[in-house]
């Protein structure tokens, strides 16, 4: 119910009944509140292909969508286009049932009438889905993918919720955060050897790692390099979001190192929304980035934006678009503003009041600039709190689709972690996952890292050394 109405408060004076049996070869659900009744009476869930589990399972789902149905009838709660798929993860559950034998259309029935998808969220998750399937593995335990994770950035945006600790407050942690960093990428690379585990992708992420200039990044671009980079190792990615970091040196040294894809990361072309949302760079600085990394010969180029900035309408996005149609970028990651607890933007949700109603046609116009870019969408997640209940979706040209955002994102293989505020991934012969985060405060990272390491390598070797 809360997932319903976030804002709800609950006491006496309304009934919600639901209840469910099974009775002449079919489940049969009914859910009342308020006088507003639903019934379902569900006989495909009694095919073959599902087992015991799938059928408790499918009561718990038609028990949701009837609450939700009722829900909307008596307060006037517009349809979700994702139905009763509240999740991050919503294609996990597309491609569970493509592994056992769900034809596409008989799938995309099962997401309007289970599900309760708009028909068009119903076909973007299988054809997200399509793309996303040649790139899984067998083994889902080799090859693997590495995320490193720096935990600093220039400033901290206001909508942001992860490991991003600014400079200005916290760089004199860099140098003891770098010697840990150092010491883990040696440790796992040598266990990778020892293991014979070959590494799919590589994705540099924090905060902001461009944040590490220099000969810093130089020293940690070669140890990632002689370490953690394997003859399989097709994607190496850092995120260079903040374009100010982006000098042309950097770039260079980026290249030098073996970069095959950046991320920069307007979020926005509006430059007083760059400004509200603490970015503290210009919309020429985004320009000189992208020109900067294509003279210097970056192969791919991702962009980020966001929809549903405080302030922002439609015209606004647009603009953004058109200006990043000049640039030409190979990659666009099209984000719903979601606001988290950890944010310093949720502080200020009830004065911004974003309009929740320009979301749907802000995420389609970024959808059809993309499209008529020549990209296609291959990744998708979504979020809690996020604008218009929508979600985030991944467009790339032919050939440029990112390895790692596949492989972390639908949990198909492992992903070990280092650095700070990552999460390890083991995922098991069934796809079962088991998680481990690394501390996201630079300090306690590097007091783990001397304290614990060996602990961990350990944990590391018995998951590959028994995943057979």
């Amino acid at each position: 119910m809360k997932s319903l109405a976030p804002n709800a408060s609950f006491g006496p004076g309304k009934v919600l009944q639901a209840r469910y049996a099974w009775e002449d070869g079919a489940l049969v659900v009914f859910v009342s509140l308020e006088g507003e009744e639903w019934t379902y009476r569900d006989t495909e869930i009694l095919d073959a292909r599902y087992n015991q589990a799938d059928r408790e399972r499918r009561i718990k789902e038609r028990v949701r969508l009837g609450i939700r149905r009722v829900f909307e009838r008596v307060y006037g709660l517009a349809e979700s286009p994702w139905g009763i798929l509240t999740g991050v993860r919503p294609l996990k559950m597309v491609h569970s049932m493509l592994d056992r034998g769900f034809p596409p259309e008989e799938l995309r029935e099962i997401l309007l009438e289970v599900y309760a998808l708009s028909s068009r969220k119903a076909d973007l998750l299988l054809e997200v889905a399509a793309r996303q399937r040649p790139y899984f593995h067998p083994d889902p335990n080799n090859p693997v993918s590495i995320y490193v994770g720096i935990p600093f950035c220039p400033t901290r945006c206001s909508y942001c919720s992860f490991a991003a600790y600014p400079l200005e407050t916290h760089g004199h942690l860099l140098p003891d955060f770098l010697k840990a960093l150092y010491v883990e990428i040696g440790q796992v690379g040598s266990l990778l050897r020892e293991l014979g585990l070959q590494v799919e992708a590589v994705y540099l992420g924090g905060g902001t790692p461009t944040t590490v200039q220099g000969d810093q990044l130089e020293q940690l671009l070669q140890a990632i390099q002689k370490y953690l980079v394997t003859a399989g190792t097709k994607e190496f990615t850092v995120e260079a979001g903040r374009p100010e970091t982006l000098s042309r040196e950097t770039l260079a040294i980026l290249k030098a190192g073996g970069t095959q894809r950046i991320c920069i990361n307007p979020q926005t072309m509006h430059e007083p929304t760059l400004q509200l949302i603490g970015r503290r760079h210009t919309v020429e600085d985004v320009r000189r980035a992208f020109t900067l990394a294509r003279e210097v010969g970056i192969p791919l180029i991702n962009m980020d934006v966001i929809m549903g900035l405080p302030g922002e309408e439609l015209s606004h996005v647009r603009s953004t678009l058109e200006e990043l149609a000049r640039l030409g970028p190979d990659n666009l990651t099209v984000h719903s503003l979601a606001l988290k607890r950890a944010s310093r933007l949720k502080k200020d949700w009830e004065r911004e009041r974003i309009a929740q109603e320009q979301g749907e046609a802000m995420v389609e116009l970024a959808r059809e600039y993309a499209l008529g870019w020549g990209m296609s969408p291959y990744y998708l997640y979504r979020q809690r709190h996020i604008l218009g209940d929508l979600e985030n979706v991944g467009y790339a040209r032919e050939g440029t689709a990112s390895i790692y955002n596949i492989q972390m994102m639908e949990e198909r293989q492992s992903i070990i972690a280092l650095g700070g505020g990552g999460v390890t991934k083991l995922v098991a012969s069934d796809l079962s996952l088991v998680r481990q985060a690394n501390p996201k405060c630079p300090a306690a990272y590097a007091a783990q890292i001397r304290e614990g390491l060996g602990e961990r390598l350990e944990w590391l070797r018995r998951h590959f050394s028994s995943r057979y």
